[in-house]
């Protein structure tokens, strides 16, 4: 088995050094070149995907618009209920008045509605 001295093991220490430092200023170097050449080998996109991403926005668009409609006819339907129930409230108040009035011989008041 062979000793290595100090001297060959500073020497194999600083080539590793060397080709490190070598390696990694070729690869920032060529780093540019590298990325152009990658960027030009995308894939281009097909008719299809084309028309398929196309028709897929139409879709979204056609539901928010259905949406906002369904929307403003839920608030519509919300608010025929509440003015339904307020006259259906106002007419049990006029109805209770009247009621009450006959039962004590009184004239019957009707209150505001």
């Amino acid at each position: 088995m062979r000793v290595m001295t100090t001297k060959t093991i500073d020497l194999v220490r600083a080539m590793r050094r060397n080709s490190a430092s070598r390696v990694v200023a070729w690869s920032l170097l060529l780093t540019p070149y590298i990325s152009a050449y990658a960027a030009e080998d995308q894939p281009h996109q097909s008719a299809v995907s084309i028309h398929a991403g196309a028709f897929g926005a139409a879709v979204k668009r056609d539901a928010k618009a259905v949406g906002n409609d369904c929307r403003e006819g839920a608030h519509r339907v919300a608010v025929a209920a509440k003015k339904l129930g307020h006259e259906i409230a106002s007419a049990t108040k006029r109805s209770v008045a009247e009621t009450r009035s006959a039962f004590r011989g009184e004239k019957a008041e009707t209150p505001a509605s």
